[in-house]
């Protein structure tokens, strides 16, 4: 193999073969990555047995051939090459990178197989505007994180075709977000309905891959998803897990609703952040009387802070104040992730059935909610 190309090209693609390959394993193999060159393209393999990632190139080649490489040191070499050509040769087990002023080298494999990168089928898919599919991704995907801690076996997306809709649901079982679409936003040819739960590692593989704006197609197979970006496949197993029905906790009554400015409430919130101690608490005191919520944090050191704000409540059957408490930065959240000028926030006060859900939402939109339980 004789091949030259960009050099960050390359990286921008190494980059992400180093995060998938294991950096310990009984399998020394998978510390590896396969290198292709052939029919003026360079095509690189990684996995770790749970997820796949292809990406191809173009480059100038010499001589085809194939090879493996440790993946952490040769992103080591990569991110220290100063000049903007890189040359790749292989002379036996040994790797040859130069410049037009620098050589180096890198022990590598030439006979060792490779595990197979899995197929995947193209007969049902997804094509969505990548940028577009992004934007849906980053307002659910706090409850992804946390869900890795709090219930790793939700910690995905779950996409669920049905009808005219497409929706995307995460959870961590203290907040739940979902974002819904109509399918005249996609192409796709999957007609009846379908329920995936995409795991939590090609969802942050995806969004941390740097990508121009073009489309994504998603193929979905029985236990096999694979994301295809044109020049970059990542592929990955499925969760086989059967999801709640999430929509019946989705509270549709509520004791009190208020509409609130969206950028006066995250402003008070920026400075509540000030005063809030470990346990993260915001209370929120509802005065129905005077149109007004309270936000209070307490903090040993600091002191106290309370911020007012005017809101206006409606279908409130309740006249004495009520106080309820959240995650401070879960809460936040919520508000941050929809776009609206005013939002809804519906509230249910603790009673004698336990404590339900607060609903936060565009008044306008349906097509993102988030629901949040008190603490």
């Amino acid at each position: 193999m004789k091949i030259s190309l960009i050099k960050n090209t390359l990286l921008d693609k190494i980059t992400v073969v180093n995060r998938i390959c294991p950096k310990k394993t009984d399998l020394s193999v998978l510390n590896f990555f396969k290198l292709e060159a052939k029919n003026d393209k360079l095509t690189i393999f990684s996995t770790d047995l749970e997820i796949s990632y292809k990406a191809v190139m173009v480059a100038k080649i010499e001589e085809e051939g194939e090879f493996l490489l440790p993946a952490k040191q040769f992103y080591e070499i990569l991110q220290n090459f100063y000049e903007d050509v890189i040359y790749l040769e292989n002379k036996d087990n040994t790797l040859i990178l130069k410049g037009e002023k620098s050589f180096s080298t890198l022990p590598g494999i030439s006979e060792e197989e490779y595990p197979l990168i899995p197929d995947y089928s193209e007969e049902n898919y997804i094509e969505i505007d990548n940028k577009l599919f992004e934007n849906y991704i980053e307002k659910i995907y706090g409850n992804i994180k946390t869900a890795s801690v709090i219930k790793p076996e939700f910690a995905g997306v779950y996409m669920w075709l049905q009808n005219n809709w497409v929706r995307l649901v995460t959870t961590d079982t203290i907040r739940l977000s979902e974002v819904k679409f109509k399918k005249d936003l996609i192409i796709t040819n999957i007609e009846k309905e379908e329920k995936i739960l995409i795991p939590e590692r090609i969802i942050t593989e995806y969004l941390k891959i740097k990508k121009k704006p073009l489309k994504l197609k998603i193929y979905i197979e029985p236990s096999q998803i694979t994301f295809d970006l044109e020049d970059q496949v990542l592929l990955s197993k499925t969760l086989t897990i059967e999801y709640p029905d999430y929509q019946q906790v989705i509270p549709q009554d509520f004791n009190i609703i208020f509409y609130v400015n969206r950028d006066e409430i995250l402003k008070a919130l920026k400075l509540n952040k000030v005063y809030v101690d470990q346990a993260k608490e915001l209370k929120i005191r509802i005065n129905p009387k005077d149109s007004l919520i309270e936000l209070i944090t307490r903090n040993e050191v600091l002191g106290e802070n309370i911020n007012k704000i005017n809101v206006n409540i409606e279908n409130s059957d309740q006249e004495d104040e009520i106080e309820i408490s959240y995650n401070i930065d879960f809460f936040t959240e919520g508000i941050k992730n929809i776009d609206s000028e005013k939002i809804f926030i519906g509230v249910n006060i603790p009673g004698e059935f336990g404590i339900k859900p607060t609903l936060f939402k565009s008044p306008l939109e349906e097509d993102f909610i988030y629901i949040l339980m008190p603490i």
